[in-house]
Formats: structure tokens, sequence, C-alpha cells
């Protein structure tokens, strides 16, 4: 057994989780509910496609975040102005 820092955000934030030898991305998601939310280990985000490829180790810091989704309306200009309108 071996232990990685996970971080939950929204959620309970950051603590221990043992993991098995061998454990990949995909079996920490499930074991841990985190279905939905993105992946980032040790700084760079893991697509999900690589999930059951990806093995956990030792030490690793595991983000799981809330996917964060753009919205057109509030979006940066598409005038080619600097925000906030005036100049």
């Amino acid at each position: 057994m071996s232990t990685i820092t996970l971080i939950v955000i929204p959620g309970p934030g950051a603590r221990s989780v043992n993991i098995s030898d061998n454990m990949t991305i995909g079996q920490l998601v499930a074991q841990e509910a985190l279905h939905g939310r993105d992946i980032i280990v040790n700084g760079s985000g893991v697509q999900p496609a690589a999930y059951n490829d990806t093995l956990l180790t030792s030490g690793m810091e595991v983000f799981a975040t809330g996917s964060v989704k753009g919205n057109v309306k509030n979006g940066p200009s598409t005038t080619g102005r600097s925000s906030g309108g005036r100049k």
C-alpha cells in the first residue's frame, strides 16, 4: 500500500488516500466517486480516455475539480477592444 494526496474541489479539500500497487486513475475515480470531474495529476491534466492506462504512484498529488463551462454571452470581447469597453 502507498498513499497519494487527493484534493477534491469543490468538496472536502485535501486528504491522504491509500492506493494499491498498479492502481489506475480509473480505479481511483470509481473508488472515490469522482465521476464527472477533471483530474489533474502533479499539475498536468489527464484525459478521461487515459484514466485506465495511467498508473498512480506513491506521493502523487491528484486534484479532482468540478468542470468549468464557458459562457459565450459573458465571454471575452470579440470586437478586438480590451475589456471595459473604453479606450
